[in-house]
Order: structure tokens, then C-alpha cells, then sequence
């Protein structure tokens, strides 16, 4: 019995390794001697990549890291950190979170010790339904994580507003913007290097997923953005993008919305976006089948609602 049970338990641990080593390489990208792109796959959370799916910023500070976003689970933040350790030796003191979506902030618990940073949205969402975030992010990727802590950030930036600081001798700004992606959208910008962290304001290759989010006004947040010295730009997923990728995606979106909007006034129904809207360019961008029909409802629901 005694036998049957280690052999049980080595089973286990073999199985966790496996699990440890199947997560998709993370692909580094040199922004400059102090700045390193983390990026990672951009499908959904799904059992192939486990969870592991987003883009995470490394700023190597005087004595510590400074991280933007944090990953969908404690095992992908450990599998972030094992190529941050092939960077630099020093260690992550402060993570900075750029909205509520589980793919970017589970992975707090890694992170033992390190000051959080968010917007007050955000960390209220952590806070009110993180139990449900990891819910998700459990049936998605085939894993139990119903013994994922949930750490809500310590320090919570105003709505609407722009705080300047330096952390560890990198003087950086952190952005809270107008709904956008989220109502709790949070950037970090870099204005020494012209790098923008963006969170998913920006993604690049996607179909972008306007669920939580106002079309209208995330058009205006990016037209902010273009109004910033831009050099780099750090998307949430995809690979880093240039000032004219966000122009281009700028006129991808304001053209979504004022199709929807012009279907919508000239009394057609939502069917009909699909007929309209040049499919073709969002057919080219990676996961147009798991965003489209939510998208189109979403922006339908959203002029409807400034119509009435």
C-alpha cells in the first residue's frame, strides 16, 4: 500500500512538471538597456496554452523590477519570471496592473512582497468578484485553481487621472483613463524612453474584445495616446507596435462604431453589421470567430442605448 501510494505521489509530481513545461515559450524582446517586452501567445485562455496569453513589461530599476501585469495564474507568473531571471538578477518589487481581466493579475500570488498598483476599479473588481475570475480561468485552461489566492492591489489610482512618480529611479507615468477597454483601464508611460504599456487598450494582430469596454470613448482614448511622443508601444497582446499600428488601429475601430451607428440610425438591425462592416480586414486578425458575435452585440447594445 505503502508503495502504491509513492508511486501515486510521483505520478503527481511528474505530472505538475509536465504541466510546468508545456506553457509556451515566452518570447523576449530588447526595448532598450533598462526596458524588455515579455510576449506571449494571444489565443484566449484555452488547455494548450494554459492560461499563459498576454504581454508583460520588464523595467529593470536601480535595486528591483518593476512589472507590468502579473499573468492569468501563480504557474504562468513563475514561468513569466523564469525568463525575467535570464535578464536580470534583481528582484520584482512592484507590479502594476493595467485593468481587472484574470489574464493580467492572478498571477499576484508569485509575487509575494511586491507593492501593487491599479486602478480603483480594478482592485474593486479584484475584490468583489476575483472568487469568479478564477472560476474562469480554471474551466478554460482544464487547471484547479481553486486554492489561487487573490491579492487586491495596495495602492489605487484616482479615475480619470495621471499620476507621475519614480519608482526605483525610473520616472514613469501611470495613466487612468476614460472607459476605453474597460472602465478601469490603466497605462504606464515611460516618458523618457517614449514606451507606452497600454494594457489591452491596444492589441495588435487581434480582433480586440469590446465586452467590458464604450467603442465611442475608447476611440477618444486613443486619440489621446497619438498625442503622446510614442517611440515603443507594448499592447497587451500581440507584438510591439509602432505609432502607425496605432493609427491604423485607431481607424479599424472608429469605423466599427460608426458602421454600427449608421445601420442603427438608418432604422436596419443588428444582423446587418455583418453585411456592412468590412469583414475582411477583421477576418485577417487572430481570434475573429471568438470575438465578433460579442463584439457587434456589444456595440449595438452600446449606440442603442445613446440613441434612445
Amino acid at each position: 500500500m505503502k508503495r502504491n501510494f509513492g508511486v501515486f505521489i510521483a505520478l503527481l509530481m511528474c505530472a505538475g512538471a509536465a504541466s510546468a513545461n508545456s506553457f509556451p515559450d515566452v518570447k523576449v524582446q530588447k526595448i532598450n538597456d533598462r526596458l524588455y517586452a515579455l510576449l506571449g501567445p494571444t489565443d484566449p485562455p484555452n488547455k494548450q496554452n494554459l492560461g499563459y496569453m498576454n504581454n508583460n513589461l520588464v523595467i529593470i530599476g536601480n535595486k528591483g523590477v518593476i512589472l507590468v501585469d502579473a499573468g492569468s495564474h501563480k504557474a504562468v507568473a513563475e514561468h513569466i519570471d523564469a525568463a525575467i531571471k535570464k535578464i536580470t538578477s534583481k528582484p520584482i518589487t512592484h507590479v502594476l496592473i493595467t485593468h481587472h481581466h484574470p489574464d493580467h493579475h492572478l498571477g499576484l500570488e508569485y509575487f509575494d512582497g511586491a507593492q501593487v498598483i491599479a486602478s480603483e476599479f480594478c482592485a474593486k473588481q479584484i475584490t468583489d468578484n476575483g472568487r469568479s475570475m478564477v472560476s474562469f480561468m480554471s474551466r478554460n485552461t482544464g487547471l484547479s485553481l481553486r486554492g489561487a489566492k487573490l491579492v487586491v492591489p495596495q495602492e489605487k489610482l484616482a479615475p480619470r487621472s495621471r499620476q507621475a512618480m519614480e519608482i526605483d529611479g525610473i520616472k514613469l507615468e501611470l495613466i487612468s483613463t476614460e472607459t476605453a477597454h474597460t472602465d478601469g483601464d490603466m497605462m504606464v508611460w515611460l516618458p523618457e524612453d517614449g514606451v507606452l504599456a497600454s494594457g489591452d487598450i491596444l492589441v495588435h494582430s487581434i480582433n480586440p474584445s469590446f465586452r467590458d469596454g464604450n467603442l465611442k470613448k475608447w476611440v477618444g482614448v486613443v486619440d489621446d495616446i497619438l498625442k503622446l511622443p510614442l517611440k515603443t508601444i507594448m499592447p497587451g497582446h500581440g507584438p510591439l507596435m509602432q505609432r502607425q499600428d496605432v493609427v491604423e488601429f485607431r481607424a479599424l475601430i472608429a469605423d466599427f462604431y460608426k458602421v454600427v451607428e449608421g445601420i442603427y440610425k438608418a432604422g436596419g438591425v443588428e444582423a446587418d453589421v455583418r453585411k456592412k462592416l468590412d469583414m475582411a480586414k477583421w477576418e485577417k486578425l487572430g481570434r475573429f470567430d471568438d470575438m465578433m458575435g460579442g463584439n457587434i452585440n456589444k456595440v449595438w447594445l452600446e449606440v442603442e442605448e445613446a440613441n434612445f
